[in-house]
């Protein structure tokens, strides 16, 4: 596609969104936005699977009452939702697209609903851009089937307008989010190879487009930089001290921290106050995870499968004393920079038709704040009491 036809379609795609199909706020008050500013800690969820889950007949119970997912995360303590954003998923011409399903779950339209109606509840919202048809993560980075083999400048005016555009949608439906995520994480870069890690110039000057980007719909919003690296300090510093030197604007540092993959909480702890000392910015744990059992609820291999050096049981007590112990640390950050803790999709129990790609499976399934039948754990009281 043509970057002329990219454009338009963007064009004709927000304007869209105050067509049919979504509902419109009637006032700025419906909107259920709460004031923004006012630094209190985040008990966040990333659900950006609910509304295919949903779609499949996914259910939730609240001892034994069916609730809606995020009415039921709301009233256990959850005060902020986060979901991804890609680009175009699900077209069958391209790959990775056409490893989603055709309905597009994920792309502009369904974020928008989806914060709608986390908004509504009072909900604060974490916009996180993929800038990607698919998973974007330390092993993919791929482009937007529409921006691959663009120069620097052409592909930083389409990340830029993209980035507005998208945000300006979410306005016209009331929703103003809190943070934005530039790229998830983008340890080894992103867009690859125009902003690969070993293409630092490109990477910053990418960087520094979604930020002016963000900040030209809302300067209120804050831009977040998200790595993987949530235990490792060393990388977190050559990347930032990347970034820095070159000039990248941003408010906050994300981090990813699963205990199988990314050390001990001892070092995440350690690299938390690190960071936040060497850069004078906010924290905030974006995805975490600990499982509540070693069960699998399908056929598809659990991707968690032991919790590294963190010896709480893999049960639901076990979950509430991960939860307790991460959310101390964060909150212990000098400097009250410790800003918040997502649990990554909390609703993803194991639906026929919903996998981690089209014909797949759920490898998240022991990882959740429900059980395999969507009845809401003992561990998601936790939340409540931070």
């Amino acid at each position: 596609m043509k970057r002329r036809s990219v454009l338009a379609w963007m064009a004709s795609t927000a304007a869209a969104s105050m067509g049919a199909g979504f509902p419109q706020p009637a006032n700025a008050a419906d909107t259920g936005v709460p004031a923004r500013g006012s630094g209190r800690f985040a008990m966040g969820a990333d659900v950006s699977t609910l509304l295919e889950l949903e779609d499949h007949g996914a259910r939730y119970f609240d001892h034994g009452v069916a609730r809606d997912c995020l009415h039921i995360l709301r009233s256990h303590g959850v005060d902020s939702i986060r979901i991804k954003v890609w680009n175009d998923p699900g077209n069958p011409d391209f790959f990775p697209a056409n490893q989603s399903p055709a309905a597009g779950y994920n792309n502009a339209r369904h974020v928008c609903v989806l914060a709608r109606r986390a908004a509504a509840l009072g909900m604060r919202v974490l916009i996180d851009f993929h800038y990607s048809d698919w998973w974007a993560d330390p092993g993919k980075q791929y482009p937007p089937h529409a921006w691959a083999g663009l120069s620097l400048s052409e592909t930083c005016n389409l990340l830029s307008t993209y980035t507005a555009d998208v945000l300006r949608m979410l306005r016209a439906q009331g929703v103003r989010p809190e943070w934005v995520q530039v790229g998830n994480e983008i340890t080894g870069g992103m867009l690859w190879p125009l902003g690969k890690y070993d293409q630092w110039d490109n990477l910053a000057a990418l960087l520094k487009a979604g930020h002016d980007a963000v900040k030209s719909v809302d300067e209120r919003t804050k831009v977040m930089l998200h790595l993987d690296s949530g235990g490792n300090n060393a990388t977190s510093r050559w990347w930032f001290d990347n970034a820095v030197q070159r000039g990248v604007a941003f408010d906050v540092i994300g981090l990813s921290y699963y205990p199988q993959w990314q050390g001990a909480l001892a070092d995440l702890s350690s690299n938390m106050n690190d960071l936040a000392a060497r850069y004078g910015k906010d924290i905030m744990v974006v995805e975490t995870a600990y499982p509540w059992t070693t069960s699998d609820g399908d056929s598809e291999p659990n991707a968690m499968t032991n919790t590294g050096s963190v010896a709480y049981p893999p049960t639901p007590e076990g979950q509430a004393q991960f939860i307790g112990a991460l959310v101390d640390l964060v909150k212990a950050v000098p400097g009250e920079r410790g800003k918040g803790v997502f649990w990554w999709e909390p609703e993803w129990t194991p639906v026929p038709g919903v996998g981690w790609k089209t014909g797949a499976g759920d490898q998240w399934d022991n990882n959740t704040l429900f059980d395999f039948h969507g009845n809401a754990l003992a561990s998601l009281d936790a939340l409540r009491r931070r």
